[in-house]
């Protein structure tokens, strides 16, 4: 196992599907609320007149179980591998329960919005990763059928 971050989020009433299990939507706005809490604590963030910041390059889902309001979830994030310009990022779901209920694992690459291409993370950036991760208190599990 290694150390990840911990976010915890609220399900709300508008998570909703007709069948009354949160829609699958919703995992993807959890797993971003988790996505961008990391970048921000590893100074990859994007504010309004900023020429470069993070984007969202690819994103996979695996859907485990179901999850249902009223209630919350816990998600583990870590940074699995961090490339040239990009990071990729893993993020472990839970319930109130404690149900594993999915992962994910995004692909996040530092860009030069005026030049319209994208750009070294940098050294700053790499060490970022690693000290915020020494700190962070979640254990990440092992995926499913590898443990």
């Amino acid at each position: 196992m290694t150390r990840a971050q911990i976010f915890y989020d609220r399900i709300d009433w508008s998570d909703l599907d007709l069948l009354g299990h949160v829609n699958n939507i919703a995992f993807s706005r959890f797993f971003q609320a988790a996505r961008v809490e990391y970048c921000g604590r590893i100074g990859l963030v994007v504010y309004q007149g900023m020429t470069t910041g993070p984007i969202l390059a690819a994103s996979r889902v695996q859907f485990l179980a179901q999850l249902f309001f009223p209630g919350s979830v816990r998600i583990l994030t870590r940074c699995k591998k961090a490339g040239t310009t990009s990071i990729v990022m893993e993020h472990a779901l839970y319930d109130d329960k404690g149900t594993l209920c999915a992962i994910s694992e995004d692909v996040v690459v530092r860009y030069d919005f005026a030049a319209k291409t994208k750009i070294p993370l940098g050294d700053e950036i790499r060490e970022k990763i690693v000290s915020y991760e020494a700190e962070c208190e979640g254990e990440f599990p092992e995926p499913p059928g590898q443990a």
